[in-house]
């Protein structure tokens, strides 16, 4: 079973981890363009986006969302009439249309996707949502391959709007407990504190949860933030001004400036202590 051939432009964490897990599924002839290429065995690295592109059944743009317009822009010149263009990147249903008006303009036929969790654990089978009349061709011609993707319709904008409401929740928490162990830290009440707090809100052992919280904006901090200034577009789009997403937008970039990313590399750090003996040296 070969399946489809697929295109990555962009081939970072989201990318190269899903691309491994459908190699290991049986699917043959995957290409990838980026400017910084996770080496991935079965994967061809192309020197550009064309080639990456030419004779791809499915394109699948996993860059940044701060440059998901202009990657696509970039992108539908060079796609046949026809060719499946299906865009992975977290913003704002404003911007998924607008990459949607780009790229069926140019005679392809646009996919909306959000991912729906964390890609590296599951891979290939990290939950997402399509939208898009051709949302059908892709879950047809990648379920087979353990893809799991749920359509939810012809209309654009309610898979991203999924995913952005969603990181109110999750990057707000997020933001919330780093605010919250910056503080209690210089105390040496940061554990008491999440203890406390467990006390009122049991079933979560809060303390794992902000390990877990501030390694992820230690490791994916400057993309995160981004991702929330998405959040805060998709709020002002409707009219509601964003006081939380904005403010999470600007914590969590807030601790991402201080270089967490290339003092961790990919060793993600143990506790938040080691973020803190980072960021806290600054309060």
């Amino acid at each position: 079973m070969s399946g489809p051939k697929l295109g990555f432009i962009g081939f970072g964490e989201a990318g190269s981890n899903i691309a491994a897990g459908l190699l290991e599924q049986g699917l043959t002839d995957i290409a990838a363009y980026a400017l910084e290429c996770r080496p991935v065995d079965g994967v061809t690295e192309c020197p550009d986006a064309a080639r990456a592109i030419s004779g791809r059944d499915i394109v699948i743009s996993a860059v940044t969302a701060r440059v998901a317009l202009e990657v696509a822009e970039m992108c539908a010149p060079l796609l046949t009439p026809g060719q499946i263009y299906m865009d992975v990147n977290s913003v704002s249903p404003g911007t998924k249309n607008k990459i949607a008006d780009v790229i069926n303009g140019a005679g392809g036929r646009f996919v909306e996707c959000s991912i729906m969790a964390s890609v590296p654990g599951p891979r290939h089978t990290v939950p997402m949502l399509l939208c898009g009349e051709a949302a059908g061709d892709v879950i047809a011609a990648l379920t087979p391959f353990g893809m799991n993707m749920t359509g939810l319709g012809p209309e654009y904008g309610r898979a991203a709007a999924t995913k952005m409401f969603r990181s109110v929740m999750i990057k707000g928490l997020e933001a919330l407990l780093q605010e919250c162990v910056l503080g209690a830290d210089k105390y040496g009440a940061a554990e008491q504190v999440l203890e406390s707090v467990g006390e009122g809100y049991p079933g979560v052992d809060w303390v794992q949860l902000a390990h877990h919280m501030l390694g992820r904006t230690a490791m994916h901090g400057k993309r995160r933030a981004d991702e929330m200034d998405e959040v805060a577009a998709t709020l002002r789009e409707l009219g509601i001004e964003p006081m939380m997403a904005a403010a999470a937008a600007k914590r969590i970039r807030w601790a991402a400036d201080h270089g967490l990313k290339e003092k961790f590399g990919t060793n993600e750090p143990k506790n938040f202590h080691e973020v803190l003996e980072i960021i806290g040296k600054d309060t």
